[in-house]
């Protein structure tokens, strides 16, 4: 494990101090912000797939905010494609729990990255969170040929990407497809109680 974070480590140290340095623009340094939000992803997602004995019952039960992790994974993408990635849906103090933050936005960057690829480079897809009784639904769709006629994925796969949310005390869905064609997929997740703000949502 030290053999990654500590390259980890001294790419935050060196971005920190670039963002820190003189004449640095606010473009400059908004793509350093970046560099460092993705570099600490990076490193909650090598601790939770290598370590994930890790996780105590406390992290398990932590509320997650699923507007944080939505965000997070689509100002990702974003970063990386070509195409409209829209964050549509209601806004608010949507929580779940069950598992770990790590976990969820690994499931969800699989499911996200799959549609952005069957989609392709001038596609359209869109990510909503929908709040209801059961739970909040994360429902991703993108205008791609649909289930079984795009590119090949090289993710988690959407199999795995399921048993991982069963865990959780959720489920994945797939279709029926939007209106206009493409595919959907939808992420059931146990609505869990109000919890931190900030950075302590980031936990797990």
């Amino acid at each position: 494990m030290h053999e990654i974070r500590q390259p980890v480590s001294v790419v935050l140290a060196l971005a920190e101090a670039a963002r820190g340095a003189d004449g640095v623009t606010p473009e400059v340094r908004g793509y350093l912000d970046g560099i460092i939000d993705q570099v600490q992803e990076l490193d909650g997602a090598a601790m939770s797939v290598l370590l994930p004995a890790a996780a105590s019952d406390d992290s398990s039960t932590a509320p997650i905010s699923v507007d944080e992790v939505v965000d997070s994974v689509v100002d990702a993408v974003r970063v990386t494609w070509s195409g409209s990635l829209q964050r549509r849906g209601m806004r608010g103090a949507w929580w779940t729990t069950g598992g770990t933050r790590a976990a969820l936005r690994r499931c969800l960057l699989d499911v996200v990255d799959n549609a952005v690829r069957a989609a392709g480079p001038d596609g359209s897809v869109t990510v909503s969170v929908q709040p209801g009784a059961d739970g909040v639904r994360v429902v991703v769709e993108d205008d791609g040929p649909g289930f079984g006629h795009g590119p090949r994925g090289h993710g988690l796969g959407l199999a795995l990407t399921r048993q991982t949310l069963a865990a959780m005390g959720g489920d994945l869905t797939i279709g029926p497809p939007p209106a206009e064609g493409g595919s959907r997929v939808v992420l059931r997740l146990r609505a869990g109680r109000a919890g931190p703000t900030g950075d302590a949502a980031r936990a797990g």
